[in-house]
């Protein structure tokens, strides 16, 4: 497996690193859904009146015009005539991260978007636009395009890629190759460094996505813009999952995760927190709760010594969570604030997440002999 497992971990490295800084974007394969024969970026985009930089592109319904090329996809992005993009690589990037419509994928409702421009920038639709708009980067290498990234490092898959490198670095050393077990977890060191220093919002005590900078920069610095704007989400936890927070940082996120006005709802640990802006109980991964998303925080919490509030919200979820209690359907994800059943019946996923919390956090002692 050792083999298969290095090949795996450093694809990331090679297709998904755009500024070669050694910190992982998410973003979409070279495939006939996002790319051309000719080796073009497909998108689409709404415009308010027809132009004349659109002429290569082909008009479909309600002024939607259907396009390719990178560089007149960026050529539009600040063009104050297309009111929207719709751009397969950036529903990749969310699908290739597991969170689809997360609003750190620039994922928000029409309403949400222009309460939002109200509140942050007096209505200046142009100045929002820019907050929430994903650019697109092709990832080329020895002149051959291997795929795109978006223009944000993920602050969860950075913290997924450190376990995986103290992980083979550990099988490497039981293996006898004692020079991939000095690289990877030197590496690791690295990497867990920087996930702080980079990845940690101080203001807000939270961790959150990057915006690219393609300015120089060396392997061990980090340059961009925190996305804070797009709000809180379950990726904020992820380096206390892996355990590469500082201890100060990780009790600042906890406070957070604990919070009624945040993540610690009537079922907890909805997939954005209540004050992110694009915030919906119902929406799928901008509101509903996941298993998955409630394990990893609950292990975050074990991690850092809330082994106890971790039980007691894993009782939480379990009593608020309508059936979970009963003989009925183990579903795909529940609303935050009902308990209501949402999605897909028989869920795999969450039953397996179901069998592992139960497993490795268990239930208060109080509980236990009512299950």
């Amino acid at each position: 497996m050792y083999p298969k497992l290095k090949a795996y971990h450093e694809w990331w490295y090679f297709n998904r690193d755009h500024n070669g800084n050694g910190l992982i974007e998410y973003g979409g394969t070279v495939d006939d859904t996002h790319t051309t024969k000719e080796g073009e970026m497909r998108f689409k985009v709404q415009a308010s009146t027809q132009l004349a930089v659109l002429a290569s592109c082909k008009k479909g319904k309600d002024n939607w015009y259907i396009c390719s090329g990178n560089q007149l996809y960026l050529n539009l992005l600040d063009n104050p005539q297309i009111s929207a993009f719709d751009i397969p690589v950036q529903h990749a990037a969310g699908w290739e991260s597991g969170m689809d419509n997360a609003a750190r994928f620039g994922f928000i409702s029409n309403e949400q978007f222009k309460e939002y421009a109200n509140q942050t920038y007096q209505g200046d639709m142009a100045k929002a636009k820019a907050d929430w708009q994903v650019k697109i980067f092709e990832n080329v290498r020895d002149g051959q395009l291997v795929g795109y990234s978006i223009n944000q490092e993920s602050v969860e898959l950075n913290s997924y890629l450190a376990m995986e490198k103290q992980q083979l670095a550990a099988m490497a050393k039981r293996l006898g190759n004692n020079q991939d077990a000095q690289k990877y977890q030197a590496e690791y060191q690295t990497l867990k460094a920087r996930i702080d220093a980079c990845f940690y919002d101080s203001k807000t005590g939270f961790y959150y996505d990057l915006a690219i900078d393609n300015t120089p920069q060396s392997s061990s610095e980090c340059k961009g813009k925190l996305l804070v704007h797009r709000g809180k989400g379950p990726e904020g936890w992820a380096p206390l999952f892996s355990q590469v927070a500082s201890g100060k940082n990780a009790k600042s996120v906890i406070n957070t995760m604990l919070s009624k006005n945040e993540f610690n709802t009537y079922v907890p640990f909805p997939t954005a927190a209540i004050t992110n802006p694009a915030f919906g109980a119902d929406v799928y991964w901008r509101g509903r709760v996941w298993l998955d998303q409630v394990y990893f925080a609950l292990s975050a919490l074990s991690h850092y010594g809330y082994k106890k509030d971790a039980q007691q919200l894993l009782q939480k979820l379990i009593s608020n969570s309508k059936g979970l209690s009963e003989k009925d359907s183990i579903r795909e994800n529940y609303h935050p604030f009902t308990g209501d059943q949402q999605g897909a019946t028989n869920f795999s996923w969450s039953a397996a997440h179901l069998m592992m919390m139960l497993d490795e956090i268990g239930l208060p002692e109080s509980t236990l002999d009512q299950h």
